[in-house]
């Protein structure tokens, strides 16, 4: 018993206090390479939409960006108490609803708007419905991989919770990246794939959180 109190008094000697914001620090850092690499992806493997210098003049343009980004905001929040142990930031659920809500309500009203079939069609679908969450996918991947490095430093004790976060808050940055190329207009479009796509990367943050994430 000796020998083990003895053991226990030598790693607490070797204690350092942490610098205040550091967890901050080390997530900025995991995340920038991550976005670049993202960043990286749609612009040479999809490109920028090619009618850009008109569309940031629309304002469901902004809508459309704005949306995944608050949903990155909650994300990096949640991000910060789950790599604490102990912490399930539940109130994370709440905001990231409101936000969906808005823009589905939005989206609605553009649909009221609509004077034809195929403009409803079109705000619903688009051309790129199929293939829009594997894109996303695809972008939030290496911020996947940036959020899963940044929660291997951190002590989460949630691991399939940790992922899941982990996983759709990079595929939200992935999707505010992608909002920058992709050619849809209709934000009923942005709620239904848009929002599969981050879910799709939440599932797989999920499961890999179980294996990666284990102390």
């Amino acid at each position: 018993m000796a020998k083990m109190d003895d053991f226990m008094d030598g790693l607490a000697r070797d204690l350092r206090p942490v610098r205040k914001g550091a967890l901050g620090r080390l997530l900025v850092l995991a995340l920038l390479p991550g976005l670049a690499l993202s960043a990286a992806f749609i612009l040479l493997g999809h490109g920028f939409r090619p009618d850009i210098s008109t569309a940031i003049s629309l304002p469901v343009f902004w809508v459309k960006s704005a949306y995944p980004l608050f949903l990155s905001i909650v994300g990096v929040i949640a991000l910060m108490k789950v790599a604490r142990p102990g912490v399930r930031p539940v109130g994370a659920a709440f905001p990231a609803l409101i936000i969906y809500g808005l823009v589905f309500a939005i989206g609605v009203i553009q649909l009221n708007a609509a004077s034809s079939p195929e403009e409803h069609r079109r705000l619903i679908m688009g051309i790129s419905y199929w293939f829009c969450p594997l894109i996303i996918l695809a972008s939030g991947a290496p911020l996947m991989a940036a959020t899963f490095w940044f929660l291997r430093r951190g002590a989460p004790t949630h691991p399939r919770l940790a992922g899941l976060i982990a996983g759709m808050t990079g595929g939200s940055i992935g999707a505010w990246v992608y909002s920058w190329g992709c050619i849809e207009n209709g934000l009923t479009f942005v709620a239904l794939w848009y929002t599969l796509g981050i879910l799709l990367c939440g599932l797989v943050g999920g499961l890999l959180g179980r294996r990666l994430l284990r102390w």
